[in-house]
């Protein structure tokens, strides 16, 4: 538990462990939520879309309903592209992620990008996110998402991935 002020703060053990943080306005990544708990964090933050990253075999049996029940009860909408843990980022599947997450910017709503731990596949999606609205080149877009969340560190091959989406969707692939 974590206390903030004279409130007590309840999260799951993995998700105050791994954490999430704002990288973007308006553009939270982290670890998945396991819990009702969880769920009223990323409400308190006024997240309004979640973008699921996390193959449905990661979660424990039932798990995953809990936390869709708690995102209805809190007016909290789910998207979700599965993909594998540690895996390759194929740039059909980043194109889909970051369009989304932008036009969900676009449209004035808060959202919640999230792998299993927040490291890899949501920070590869954020610093998509960051290039597309910024201009930056990836390198710049990784040291933004990463200056706001240190843990934030997709796999070299992760990165590849990025870089060749990127360039492809620049007209240099």
């Amino acid at each position: 538990m974590r206390e903030t002020g004279h409130h007590a703060l309840t999260m799951s053990e993995w998700f105050d462990s791994y954490g999430l943080a704002e990288v973007y306005d308006g553009l939270v990544i982290g670890a998945f939520p396991l819990d009702i708990h969880d769920v009223d964090t990323l409400a308190g933050l006024r997240v309004r879309r979640v973008l699921n990253l996390v193959s449905e075999d990661e979660y424990s049996p039932g798990q995953h309903d809990h936390v869709l029940a708690a995102y209805a009860a809190s007016g909290i909408f789910e998207e979700r592209l599965n993909l594998v843990d540690f895996g390759h980022l194929p740039a059909e599947v980043l194109e889909s992620a970051v369009r989304l997450v932008t036009g969900w910017l676009d449209a004035g709503m808060s959202s919640y990008v999230h792998c299993r731990a927040g490291w890899q596949r949501s920070a590869a999606v954020a610093a998509g996110v960051v290039a597309v609205r910024e201009g930056l080149d990836i390198d710049d877009a990784l040291f933004f998402v990463r200056h706001r969340k240190p843990s934030a560190d997709p796999l070299p091959h992760q990165i590849d991935d990025l870089v060749r989406w990127w360039e492809s969707r620049n007209g240099h692939g």
